[in-house]
């Protein structure tokens, strides 16, 4: 078992349980919040390995079954969906929180992917000025990137985070055996941000993954624990972002634009897709910053068409995406920040892009990725 000790709290990976069962002793009401679909695939070995029996649930319903089930269900029935990460949302939770009796002494566990643990852990943090909480990250994605660094929060009107705070949980729990029951969609969804810890600080990661042919669920164990690793180190030293944690934000500019585009038109795609196309294009805009020649940029562009798909991106979508950059949390005065690719495992961040710069790392993703 590994033990990663971040400032005020640990994360456990792979043989979690005798520490689980230590962290939660005193607790005497645990509420566990989850999603249908890691209800289904997770739920029953979490009961079984944790051997705890008493406590409540809520549930997030997907789309689909919520239309399928109508207004029959008895337990929390909103869409679990990344376009109802928001308030709404959150005040169906608390009314769940307040219906099974909890109180700030109570302990709310996370157990499902980055919306849940993102969301979780907001609510736990302002419910009745805040309750403690657990993260039991089931899909790879909240493994390598929710689950580190206390960033929580919602979308509001569309638009990616917009309202959230930092908190960690007390503990974090990574059981692998829980991404067996992923889609290859969502594998590679997570992987995106293991791919974006090795081009922006870990040289040797790159190397790795560049070896690598395919993503084999067998294999991921030592890629998330030096992941999660590379991104302590970063945190623990601006837990705000303020300054050097900024390097994380390597393609989530034009990543989030991507994503909250897509959202928008009711057209949702994965986060890791969105960032990947992000990184594709702020790799280009890195090119332009610095100087380098096309083939340093073939070159990184090779390993990520080789794990992730294309998105197509219209026109409109074009236009929307430049408008969207403008509303980006990171910015400062409405204008776009950006992290730029100085070399493999050396970024910078705070860096600025012209318009029509932008405009052409759009197009040349479009015609080249």
């Amino acid at each position: 078992m590994k033990n990663i000790r971040l400032t005020d709290h640990s994360i456990y990976i792979d043989d979690i349980w005798s520490n689980f069962k230590d962290l939660i002793e005193g607790y005497d009401h645990i509420v566990v919040l989850t999603d249908i679909n890691s209800r289904g695939y997770c739920l029953k070995e979490f009961e079984m390995l944790s051997e705890i029996t008493d406590f409540d649930i809520i549930t997030i319903p997907t789309a689909e079954q919520q239309e399928k089930e109508g207004n029959k269900r008895e337990s929390l029935s909103v869409y679990y969906i990344e376009q109802f990460k928001n308030q709404e949302t959150c005040n169906k939770i608390f009314d769940g929180l307040l219906e099974c009796g909890a109180d700030r002494y109570s302990l709310l566990i996370n157990l499902g992917g980055g919306v849940i643990c993102d969301m979780g852990g907001y609510c736990a943090s302002v419910f009745m000025r805040g309750m403690d909480f657990i993260h039991f990250p089931t899909t790879l994605l909240s493994q390598v990137d929710a689950s580190v660094g206390g960033k929580l929060g919602i979308n509001f009107r569309g638009y990616k985070n917009m309202v959230g705070l930092f908190r960690n949980p007390i503990g974090v729990f990574i059981h692998d055996k829980f991404l067996e029951s992923l889609p290859e969609r969502e594998l590679r969804s997570g992987f995106a941000e293991i791919v974006k810890h090795a081009l922006t600080l870990n040289y040797n990661l790159w190397e790795q993954l560049k070896e690598m042919e395919d993503i084999e669920v067998t294999n991921l164990l030592p890629l998330i624990e030096k992941s999660i690793i590379i991104k302590k180190q970063i945190v623990q030293t601006d837990p705000t972002e303020t300054g050097k944690r900024k390097v994380l934000n390597f393609g989530h500019t034009l990543g989030h634009a991507i994503e909250t585009g897509f959202l928008k038109k009711g057209e949702p795609i994965t986060h890791g897709e969105a960032v990947a196309a992000g990184m594709a294009m702020e790799c280009y805009l890195s090119m332009l910053h610095y100087g380098h020649n096309e083939e340093w940029l073939a070159d990184i562009l090779v390993i990520l068409k080789r794990f992730f798909p294309k998105i197509e991106i219209g026109d409109e979508m074009l236009n929307d995406l430049l408008q969207l950059i403008r509303v980006d949390k990171k910015n400062k005065a409405g204008v776009p920040h950006f992290t730029f690719l100085l070399d493999i495992g050396n970024v910078e961040y705070d860096q600025f892009a012209k318009t029509e710069d932008v405009r052409a790392a759009v197009e040349y993703y479009r015609k080249n990725y």
